[in-house]
């Protein structure tokens, strides 16, 4: 039940240097499509990082953009808020000066006939 591989036969030498040369060729082959493989990543990593770097650019632009909207709404409200104090206050003014004007006109309800 023993397996044994024969060995195989001695090969001249020319025919060991030629598949030896076949090998290193194909080896070099594979290595030039390999160096390609990784050129072309390379350029499509740069690629990507480019467009992170125009996204990120993008993103910056916007989040100042709304900081600055941001801070005008607050200035808006708070100009918005003293307005409707000031209304108030006048409102209460304009109370007072009424309830004295109505104090200070005479009623002449015989006398005008």
């Amino acid at each position: 039940m023993n397996n044994i591989t024969p060995l195989p036969a001695v090969q001249p030498p020319m025919e060991r240097r030629a598949a030896a040369l076949a090998d290193i060729q194909q080896m070099h082959e594979d290595l030039n499509e390999a160096h390609e493989h990784i050129g072309q990543l390379k350029a499509d990593l740069n690629r990507e990082t480019d467009r992170c770097t125009l996204l990120v650019e993008e993103r910056n632009r916007y989040r100042h953009d709304a900081l600055v909207y941001r801070d005008k709404l607050v200035e808006l409200a708070t100009s918005m808020s003293n307005i409707g104090l000031m209304t108030v206050a006048a409102q209460e003014i304009m109370r007072v000066a009424q309830e004295l004007t109505a104090k200070d006109t005479p009623t002449d309800t015989a006398g005008s006939k």
